[in-house]
């Protein structure tokens, strides 16, 4: 088992670590949109105005234990660390690659929601409770887990990675969560764009970039994979930034990370709509110009490439991808492509 180094486990789930995993059944998505934490309001009374790094996380997170859900009763099988692709200053969820049971010719990635690991937060109350990092893990691994519950029977190992179930597993006295995904054969779009950063003046060597026509490929296909997300499975990506776009050596693109996202069958008011069916929007239409635009509600907060976005959209694109691309075939030509 692996040891954990500081309040943000940067050596928690190191390489060799083994886990006995079992199947778990994650808890409907809760907070925000979805319904009211069906968790109890932590008692931080005793913890009012201390330091939170003096907050004993593993004592919180005993005395505040993951949701309860109907266990699946199947076996337990073996989960060994081969990598970690934790970005370690932000806290929150562990992203491992692993594989199961020894059999190393199959990788996956492992996401691990162990609160013990999450920023407390400022002090204060909040949506979840007061400085609750066990609340945030719960969140975030019910909403995940469940987006890719939805996703995989109808565009799995498709615009999104292959999902491998939810799991379970003991860590001393305590359960931590995890989900298990495709290892995707690609490259995340943020290091590609940080590789060709120069360290000293903060600017994009286009040089180290992929050729032009390659970007371009990709901006197009990003622009394509959230509304076919949300068309198919009536998942709405809001953090589509890019960290979260893996890029194929074809062009095509995989968007991973749906801890922030609208699952249009758990929201207020969508309830009992059936799996699969679309959201309750309405369809492409026609401005007037011979072309489609969509509603303005199938954006979504720093979408790359909405066809009708605006200002809005534009931000959301990585500048030094962008930026020569605009320069040299013009912004208009991109906006029309599709």
């Amino acid at each position: 088992m692996g040891t954990s180094q500081d309040a943000l486990g940067i050596t928690r789930y190191g390489i060799n670590t083994t886990l006995g995993i079992r199947q778990h059944v994650p808890p409907e998505p809760f907070t925000g949109a979805y319904r009211p934490s069906p968790r109890p309001r932590a008692d931080c009374s005793r913890r009012k105005g201390r330091d939170l790094r003096q907050i004993d996380r593993v004592e919180f997170a005993l005395a505040n234990p993951p949701l309860e859900t109907e266990p699946p009763g199947t076996p337990e099988r073996t989960l060994t660390v081969t990598s970690v692709k934790t970005i370690r200053h932000r806290g929150g969820p562990h992203v491992v690659t692993c594989f199961l049971d020894g059999d190393r010719s199959t990788e996956y990635v492992a996401k691990i929601y162990d609160g013990v690991d999450y920023p407390l937060g400022a002090p204060g109350p909040s949506v979840l409770g007061y400085n609750d990092c066990m609340s945030f893990a719960a969140r975030d691994y019910s909403i995940e887990a469940w987006a890719y519950r939805i996703m995989q029977p109808v565009i799995g190992g498709t615009f999104v990675p292959a999902y491998h179930g939810s799991w379970t597993f003991n860590v001393g006295q305590r359960w931590v969560c995890m989900i298990l995904i495709e290892l995707v054969q690609g490259e995340c779009m943020l290091d590609l764009i940080t590789r060709a950063e120069d360290k000293t003046t903060h600017t994009i060597d286009n040089a180290r970039l992929p050729p032009e026509d390659f970007r371009i490929r990709v901006l197009q296909n990003i622009r394509e994979a959230p509304l076919f997300i949300w068309w198919r499975a009536a998942v709405r990506h809001e953090d589509l930034v890019a960290r979260n776009v893996i890029v194929k050596p074809d062009g095509s693109v995989v968007i991973i990370d749906f801890n922030n996202v609208y699952i249009y069958d758990f929201m207020t008011g969508t309830r009992g709509r059936g799996i699969g069916t679309r959201p309750p929007c309405r369809r492409p239409s026609s401005n007037g110009s011979g072309r489609s635009r969509w509603d303005t509600r199938l954006t979504t907060r720093g979408y790359t490439g909405c066809p009708s976005g605006g200002s809005r959209a534009r931000a959301g694109r990585p500048s030094g991808w962008w930026k020569r691309i605009e320069t040299t075939r013009g912004l208009c030509r991109l906006q029309s492509v599709g």
